[in-house]
Order: structure tokens, then C-alpha cells, then sequence
């Protein structure tokens, strides 16, 4: 009966959630760093918060791009590199109309005429504003020559990376670059290196860029074509921030996180443009904080843990999923609020998928644990009752509720001789091992037949047939057992005999009747049994072994369902505290049934029934000679010549 079967422990379960949380946090970080496709669906989604989240606000007040568009190049016979006149032009103009500062986002690689070069390097040298041009190196892929030129051309001129921050799976610019460490020292990015002449901090390392959108769908700044400035009111630029770039269909145009929402078209801008939405971000001190590592764990930490809860949770699948659902809406709505309000762009795909995991494993796990406990408790329930009704109950759960119904039931009451003796002069363990391997092997025996062990009342066995399920033939089948256990019974107290230990005689009683049958107790705590005096009339005819020298005796009711050959009749016996006699008779075991001396107690018994005491005292003492052995043969004998005469006998004792 031992069953090593067992539900894991609370120590483990919880070990187990620790590990699967942990796993789950961990590989929800590493996936965007793993999982090309997982970081795609990231980016998006933090492109489309971003362009969602962003302020739409008039141009900005202080920043005006100057850009060279295909008109501005036709008036050249040459469009590159750009006329060197003009710009020194276009800066003295500049100049006259107090511009604030000015950015050139334009490489000077290579020499050109060199009038206009000495021109052009005339202005710059004396630019009585702060002025930055852009810079390139060998790292961006210029040649040595460019790189000398770059160095050599415009001395004196602060000069500045013109790089962008390009993610390298989608070339999308989404950072601001900070600039690079050169043999020289620090040299700043364009945006960073302008900002900081400004007065501004610059980065130390690339940051995030936070665009900005203008309102009614137009540009965040006011840009002029360079050819025109000359056209334009010297008002329109005095104090601005000039950034001069190029603005050409084909040419220094980049993909940024507005195409998400805008489209590509939209969503494509010039280099200039995008310094221009960096230098605005410095300028007004609008560094958002990265979301870090540590925050990244943290939250990927929280959505698994709630997953596991969740996952564990006795609820129906639908209203997991719902609930599920909405804690990765509220996540993803909780990400775009904290954007709103300045805070890091916290990635939520990824947490979301560890949500969904650590749900599903929860679930799995609640799942293990309920066939885990299912099973668990059908093995030490069909320890105690038959398999039938385990299976009944899982099969229909409204028979766990309280109630009853009335039903004819057959039952089996068992007891052990000189038990209470026993128990005082044996040592405990030997007792309780001894017992409890008698009363799983009495058990056996019971559910063998169908039936069901209703309790243990110390070394008491109470068992009934015929419920839960119906079992027409209940009475046959509960002969049966009780023939079973007797055998069962006598072999074992031959073992205990063996092993120096007196184990008493089991005496039965059988005894079918109508009771009712069903759930009973309390709310929190009941059991499935019967209610009735069938039950108290089988202890009763349990007891009366003792007096008639038997060891099984079963009533009438059982009786009349077997055959006449199958037992011999004791007698009509009135309980102590009853009124009404009670047919009692005892069963047969197959060596008795063919023996010859039955029929002879069968004649003795007739003679004792027809009141013909004399021709049955004769026959009842020859069955004593012949089978010493026969208690009932010996009881009757003794009535007789006490002058007791019939059947019917008035027991004084329980």
C-alpha cells in the first residue's frame, strides 16, 4: 500500500518559481540583444511612441537652416563642391544680419579654385560669431589626402563631426552622436561642439534623440534656400542659430523614427535637419535618461513575476488570457505615460513576451500540481475507499456536496478478539505494524469486491456494498468479502502466530438493509457514508460470534439472495434491547458445504424448528462426537438439555 508518489513540497515549488523567474528575466533582456526580429518589433515600437509622444510646437524661435537645394545649384556651372564665393557670400551676409552662430554642414575634403578658397578662408578666419564646420576622418572613409586637406584648410576654425547615429540593423538615425576621441583629444559632434560654444553641456556619449514635430504639419524650423538669403530681411536671422547644409533629393537624406507614423517620404530628412533637432535638444537641456540595463531587468523582473502569479491562479483560461491582455495593455500604456513625462523609453515588447511565458509556465506548473495532487489524493483515497467511487466523484463533482438519498445497501462489520488484551501487553510498534498490515490487507479484500471501506473503529473494519454505484448483487458480493477476510484473517493470525504473536480471531457480521446513504458532516469537512440501524444490526450480529462460537454470521436479508446449500441457519435470535427475532444464519465455506456432517445439522436444526426436541438432542450429540469442533452444534446441545426447545433464542448479552 505504499505509495511514493507525492505533490512537491512548498520549499520546492517555490525554488522552481525562482529558477523560471529568473530564466525568464534573464532571457527577456538577452532576446532584443539575441532575436534580430524581436529587436525590430522593439525600435518600432519605440519609434512610433516617440513620433506619438512628441510635442507638436511651433519652428523653434532660435534655430534656422540655410540649405542648398537643386536651385541654388543650378546657378553654379558646377555642383560640387559648392562655390566657395558664394558661401563666404552667404556667411558676410549672414554676419551683417547678427546671426547669433552659425554651423556649416559641409565637408571642405578637397581644394577648388583657389580664389574662392582664399575667400572663403578670409571670412571664416574673422568670423566675429562662434562658427563650426563640419569634420571627417579616416574612420568615416576619407583618404589621407582629404583627411590633410580637412586639417590644413581653414585653420583656426573650430571643426566638428558631422556623423549621425545610424542603428546598424536599419540604419534609422535615433542618437545623437557625442563625438569622437582623436590623437588631439575629444572632438565634439557638430550639434555638441555648437551647443557647447552656446554655453550648453554637450553629451559625453551618444544619446538618444527626442525630434520634435511642428505644428499643422510644418517643419519645427524655418529653413530658407541659400540663394535667397540675399532676397530675405536682415531680421529674419538676426540672433537665430544658422545651420548651412545641403537639402537635395538624392543626397545626405536619412531615414528617422517619423517614418513609422509618416511614412518614409515624410519620415526622411536631411542631415542638416536632423543637427538641427539635436542642437535644439542641447540647447534646451532635454537629455532623457536612459533606460539602462538595470531598469530594463527591473521591469522584465516585474512582468515575469506577475506572469507566474498569474499563470498560477485558479481561474478559467479565457479569463487568464483577458487578464493577461490587459496587464500588457497597462504595460505598454504605463511606458508611453513615463515617455510623456521625460522619462527613459523603456523597451515593453520583449517584457510582454516574458509575460506571456511566465504566464504559460505558471499554468503548466498549476496544471502538474493539480494531476500531481490528483493523483495523490485518488491513491490515499482509494486507500480508504473502492476505486468506483474515485472514479465516481471525479467523474460527477456534485457528489462531493452535502446530502443523501435512501438506497438498500448490504454491510460488513469485522472485530478482533481479545484486541484491547493485546494492545496492553504488546510493545506499540510491533502492535501498530501488525495492525495496520491487517487492516490494508482486510481493506484489500473489500475493494476487491466492489466494495467500499466506510471506516476504521480500532481494529474495527465497517465496509458496505452497493454505493455509490449501484451494485444489484450487493448482498452475494458482500458474502463473498466476509468469506475472504475470514480466510485472509485466519492466515494472518497464523503468521502473527509464527512470529510470537497472538493475534486474536476476527469475528464478522453481515447484515443488508435500507438506509441513507450520501455526504454528511460540515461544510469544510465530511464523509461519504451510510446512516442507519443495517449498520448497527452488522455490528450487532459481529458481536454474537462470541456467543454462538462463530466467526461470520449474516441475517436473513443476506441469506434469502443465496442459494439454500450456501449456508446453515443458526437460529431466530432476539437482540439484547430488540423485541423482533433475527434469522440469523452462518456462512459456508466450500470444504464445510461438502462435508457430511452438514446434512445432519440440517436435519438436527429441522427437528429443533418442528419442536421435536428429543429427535434432535439425538441428532445435535452425535454431531458433537463425529465433529468436536462444531460450536453450534454444541450450543444447540446445550439448550436442549438446559430444556430450552425451538429456534428462537433471547440473547442477554450484545
Amino acid at each position: 500500500m505504499n505509495d511514493k508518489r507525492t505533490i512537491p513540497g512548498r520549499p520546492r515549488e517555490l525554488a522552481y518559481a525562482l529558477l523560471i523567474w529568473l530564466l525568464v528575466g534573464s532571457a527577456v533582456v538577452a532576446a532584443p540583444r539575441v532575436f534580430t526580429f524581436i529587436r525590430l518589433i522593439e525600435v518600432w515600437i519605440a519609434d512610433f511612441r516617440l513620433v506619438v509622444m512628441a510635442p507638436e510646437v511651433p519652428p523653434h524661435p532660435d534655430i534656422v537652416l540655410v540649405t542648398v537645394t537643386e536651385d541654388t545649384l543650378a546657378a553654379f556651372p558646377y555642383r560640387s563642391p559648392l562655390d566657395r564665393a558664394f558661401l563666404a557670400g552667404l556667411l558676410q551676409r549672414l554676419q551683417a544680419a547678427g546671426v547669433r552662430a552659425v554651423a556649416i554642414d559641409i565637408l571642405f575634403d578637397q581644394p577648388t579654385e583657389a580664389a574662392k578658397d582664399t575667400a572663403l578662408a578670409e571670412v571664416v578666419a574673422d568670423y566675429p560669431v562662434p562658427l563650426v564646420v563640419a569634420w571627417a576622418d579616416l574612420g568615416d572613409g576619407l583618404t589621407k589626402a582629404q583627411v590633410r586637406h580637412l586639417e590644413n584648410y581653414l585653420p583656426g576654425v573650430r571643426k566638428a563631426y558631422a556623423n549621425l547615429v545610424r542603428d546598424d540593423f536599419d540604419g534609422v538615425v535615433r542618437g545623437l552622436f557625442a563625438g569622437r576621441r582623436t590623437e588631439t583629444g575629444i572632438r565634439r559632434g557638430l550639434a555638441g561642439a555648437l551647443a557647447e560654444m552656446l554655453g550648453a553641456k554637450p553629451p559625453r556619449s551618444h544619446i538618444a534623440l527626442d525630434y520634435r514635430l511642428g505644428q499643422e504639419g510644418k517643419p519645427p524650423f524655418k529653413a530658407f534656400p541659400a540663394h535667397t538669403v540675399a532676397l530675405l530681411p536682415p531680421a529674419w536671422f538676426k540672433d537665430k542659430v544658422v545651420l548651412i547644409g545641403a537639402d537635395l533629393p538624392h543626397q545626405d537624406r536619412h531615414r528617422t523614427p517619423l517614418a513609422t507614423v509618416f511614412g518614409a517620404r515624410q519620415g526622411t530628412l536631411n542631415g542638416t535637419a536632423i543637427h538641427a533637432q539635436a542642437l535644439a535638444q542641447l540647447l534646451e537641456g532635454r537629455l532623457r535618461p536612459a533606460s539602462g540595463l538595470g531598469l530594463e531587468a527591473l521591469v522584465a523582473a516585474l512582468l515575469a513575476l506577475f506572469g507566474l502569479a498569474l499563470g498560477r491562479l485558479e481561474l478559467a483560461l479565457a479569463l487568464k488570457a483577458g487578464l493577461g491582455g490587459g496587464l500588457a495593455v497597462l504595460t505598454v500604456a504605463l511606458s508611453f505615460a513615463l515617455f510623456a513625462a521625460g522619462g527613459p523609453a523603456i523597451p515593453v515588447f520583449a517584457p510582454i513576451l516574458g509575460l506571456a511565458a511566465a504566464a504559460g509556465i505558471g499554468t503548466a506548473l498549476a496544471a502538474r500540481r493539480q494531476r500531481a495532487e490528483k493523483r495523490f489524493i485518488r491513491s490515499a483515497f482509494t486507500r480508504y475507499v473502492s476505486p468506483a467511487l474515485v472514479a465516481e466523484l471525479q467523474k460527477n463533482p456534485a457528489r462531493l456536496e452535502l446530502g443523501g438519498e435512501r438506497r438498500e445497501l448490504s454491510f460488513i462489520f469485522s472485530d478482533i478478539a481479545g484486541f484491547t488484551t493485546l494492545s496492553e501487553q504488546t510493545d506499540p510498534e510491533v502492535l501498530v505494524a501488525a495492525l495496520n498490515r491487517y487492516l490494508s490487507g482486510m481493506s484489500d479484500v473489500v475493494m476487491a469486491h466492489g466494495g467500499t471501506v466506510d471506516k476504521y473503529i480500532g481494529d474495527a473494519v465497517v465496509a458496505f456494498f452497493g454505493a455509490p454505484l449501484e451494485q444489484p448483487d450487493h448482498a452475494a458480493r458482500a458474502l463473498a468479502a466476509a468469506l475472504d477476510m475470514d480466510a485472509f484473517a485466519r492466515d494472518f493470525e497464523a503468521r502473527c502466530a509464527a512470529d510470537g504473536l497472538a493475534f486474536g480471531i476476527t469475528r464478522i457480521g453481515v447484515h443488508s438493509g435500507t438506509v441513507t446513504v450520501g455526504n454528511f458532516g460540515s461544510e469544510s469537512r465530511f464523509d461519504y457514508t451510510a446512516i442507519g440501524d443495517a449498520m448497527n444490526t452488522a455490528a450487532r450480529l459481529e458481536s454474537l460470534n462470541k456467543h454462538l462460537g462463530t466467526r461470520i454470521c449474516i441475517s436473513q436479508a443476506v441469506a434469502g439472495s443465496l442459494a439454500p446449500e450456501a449456508v446453515r441457519p443458526v437460529g431466530d435470535l432476539v437482540l439484547k434491547g430488540r423485541r423482533e427475532a433475527l434469522t440469523v444464519f452462518e456462512p459456508l465455506t466450500p470444504e464445510v458445504s461438502a462435508s457430511s456432517a452438514l446434512e445432519c445439522y440440517r436435519q438436527a436444526y429441522r427437528h429443533l424448528a418442528e419442536e421435536r426436541p428429543a429427535e434432535a438432542r439425538e441428532l445435535f450429540a452425535e454431531l458433537c462426537r463425529s465433529e468436536p469442533d462444531d460450536n453450534l452444534a454444541a450450543l444447540h446441545l446445550a439448550r436442549l438439555e438446559a430444556g430450552e426447545s425451538g429456534t428462537r433464542i433471547v440473547m442477554t448479552e450484545k
